[in-house]
């Protein structure tokens, strides 16, 4: 029975690291298209003299070199090197692998691995996260492209999610209670990557941000960051249900019409019963607004809010209570390019409308002076006309220039109560 490889005589004809180019080449071909006619550009003379060598061809020159497969196969076969090209390419350097169908291959199986999924994912209203997953190949980069650690950081991820929302609890203590690992959930593991996604994007809403914090990420669950209490928001005369305790204090700064600050902590600790159904609450992006309204309205100012520039968590959490509560909600900011981004991330994601923030408001401050405008330039989305209003200006309007107008809007907005 004849050997079907001479594996000496084959690595002298075409084996070794010179000759790997070749090798690549011609394995490509026969997958491709299992055979025909390959051509080689910027030939090297080692190549060529293996490829004449093997198929009893008269020496040429030149740059490029042609072969036919069937011809190549053919001679190694009545050499008694190989049975055919195939088999001395494989016994050279292994099976033959189909790149293209390979990558298919893997595609279809990580595919199948997160439809798996998807039943639970429904139930907690993650399954945009498994799709956002499947498109970006996140969880195959996590895994290490191990479909076994792959299946293993889901269940690992649903199961943090399945817990969620807490109620103020440490981030330690929810890793340590779902995966047994305190440190589980911290910046840097991989099933923390994933439940981040989860969150900021997609679980009840996602957070108001285009690239949220890792502190208003988990906020946004009800989870907190060491003790949370930098995290702070400033507000005015918000209204509570009775109560005691946080409930009482802010009773007290309402009656008395002074600014009160929450800090993230106290929010997702002891979140407040507000008393919001059906309530105007006016969010600017300025504390001068609140400060102002305190100062010369008192009782007399509706409800206010401060996000002092980019929302942070404190803001972003205060602002899911009050939409919960029944609050209508309405938004001021700068308009600049900054502003009219934080007001497109929060319009997007709450139930809040544009307070003095259209084309005709800029219209009416045509004699204000203002910076100019700086940054890239942004569609407004509550209003088509707003952006080109703005370049024609081409002078910022911030929102201290505004005082008197936004004063009486919360004078008025109380007067209708």
């Amino acid at each position: 029975m004849p050997v079907p490889v001479d594996i000496e005589r084959l690595k002298r004809l075409l084996g070794g690291p010179g000759l790997a180019r070749l090798r690549q080449r011609l394995a490509r071909k026969l997958l491709r298209e299992d055979g025909g006619r390959l051509t080689l550009s910027r030939v090297s003379d080692l190549e060529r003299a293996a490829v004449e060598r093997l198929i009893g061809r008269p020496a040429r020159q030149g740059k490029s070199l042609s072969v036919d497969l069937e011809a190549l196969s053919h001679a190694l076969a009545r050499s008694g090197v190989a049975k055919d090209l195939r088999t001395a390419l494989e016994a050279l350097d292994g099976p033959l692998v189909d790149p293209r169908a390979a990558r298919d291959a893997s595609r279809q199986r990580w595919n199948t691995l997160l439809a798996a999924f998807r039943s639970e994912a429904e139930r907690l209203g993650v399954s945009a996260w498994l799709d956002d997953l499947r498109r970006g190949g996140q969880l195959k980069r996590l895994a290490g492209g191990s479909e076994g650690q792959g299946r293993r950081l889901l269940e690992q991820a649903l199961a943090v999610l399945e817990r969620l929302p807490a109620s103020g609890m440490a981030l330690s203590t929810l890793a340590a209670e779902c995966l047994g690992d305190a440190h589980a959930l911290d910046a840097g593991r991989p099933v923390s990557a994933l439940v981040r996604r989860a969150l900021a994007r997609h679980w009840r809403g996602g957070v108001a941000l285009a690239n949220p914090d890792e502190r208003s990420i988990w906020a946004h669950a009800g989870v907190l960051l060491g003790g949370d209490v930098t995290s702070a928001v400033l507000t005015l005369r918000l209204p509570v249900q009775g109560g005691d305790g946080l409930e009482m204090a802010l009773a007290d700064y309402r009656r008395l019409a002074e600014p009160a600050w929450l800090t993230l902590r106290q929010l997702l600790r002891y979140p407040p019963a507000w008393d919001l159904e059906g309530c105007d609450v006016f969010v600017c992006e300025n504390p001068a607004v609140l400060a102002e309204a305190a100062e010369r309205l008192g009782g007399d100012a509706a409800p206010m809010v401060v996000t002092w520039g980019r929302p942070n968590a404190a803001v972003l959490t205060l602002l899911e209570q009050l939409e919960a509560a029944g609050a209508t909600l309405h938004y001021h900011g700068d308009l600049d390019w900054p502003g009219i981004g934080i007001a497109n991330a929060l319009l997007s994601r709450f139930a809040m409308g544009p307070w003095r923030m259209g084309a005709e408001d800029l219209a009416a401050c045509a004699h204000l002076p203002g910076r100019p405008l700086e940054g890239r330039p942004l569609e407004a989305l509550w209003d088509a006309s707003l952006r080109a209003a703005m370049e024609q200006r081409g002078r910022a309007l911030h929102e201290e220039q505004l005082i008197e107008t936004l004063l009486e809007d919360l004078r008025e907005s109380v007067g209708r109560a």
